[in-house]
């Protein structure tokens, strides 16, 4: 009985063990029928595997939460003030002459123009087109007469961050007549010199 009783003890702790390898173990019944294990074969005795159940793992913890990450930067321009625009070409007061004169703008700024920032170049008010942030641009086709230049920069949402002094220049038409036909120095032509009278001998 003591011994069926450590076996049945055996059976259970062996069921409750967590592992994962199988144990055998043999059964067999008395006259009475009643059950007897075995952990050997005897004649008569039938074969029981035991398998372990492995204990659960527990569930891996979720990682602390770090900080969060910063946010990454857009595109927009870095804040920045601008010390000086200028047009630096043409000369303030320039003349052009023809009508098929060209005219290069050269412009510069410090510091440079920023990401997100743009410079614009206006022509007697109005927007010239062009490359963006072009520091330079050829104006053709002016009509005769004064014009003026003025550069701004802006930012992305169209602010305007400075602008230059205005540069004026002038396109002029080029004369035909000689210097030495105009002026105060010009003077009438002379008097025609009076002819002499002619007399008829008398006979």
């Amino acid at each position: 009985m003591k011994t069926r009783m450590l076996l049945l003890g055996c059976l259970f702790a062996l069921s409750s063990h967590a592992q994962d390898a199988k144990r055998e173990m043999w059964v067999w019944k008395d006259a009475n029928g009643v059950p007897h294990y075995e952990d050997r074969p005897v004649p008569g005795a039938k074969k029981v595997e035991i398998a372990g159940v492995a204990p659960q793992s527990a569930p891996p913890s979720a990682a602390p939460a770090g900080p969060a990450a910063p946010a990454a930067k857009t595109g927009q321009a870095t804040a920045i003030e601008y010390g000086s625009l200028e047009i630096w070409q043409p000369e303030d007061g320039a003349s052009f002459f023809g009508a098929d004169a060209t005219v290069d703008v050269r412009m510069r700024s410090d510091p440079d123009v920023a990401n997100g920032h743009r410079l614009l170049l206006y022509l007697d008010g109005r927007k010239v087109e062009g490359e963006g942030n072009a520091l330079e641009h050829v104006l053709a086709n002016l009509e005769r007469g004064a014009h003026s230049l003025t550069a701004v920069i802006v930012d992305e949402k169209g602010n305007e961050k400075i602008r230059s002094a205005p540069r004026v220049f002038h396109i002029k038409q080029p004369t035909t007549i000689e210097p030495s036909a105009v002026g105060p120095k010009l003077k009438p032509p002379p008097p025609p010199a009076p002819q002499p009278k002619r007399t008829t001998p008398k006979s």
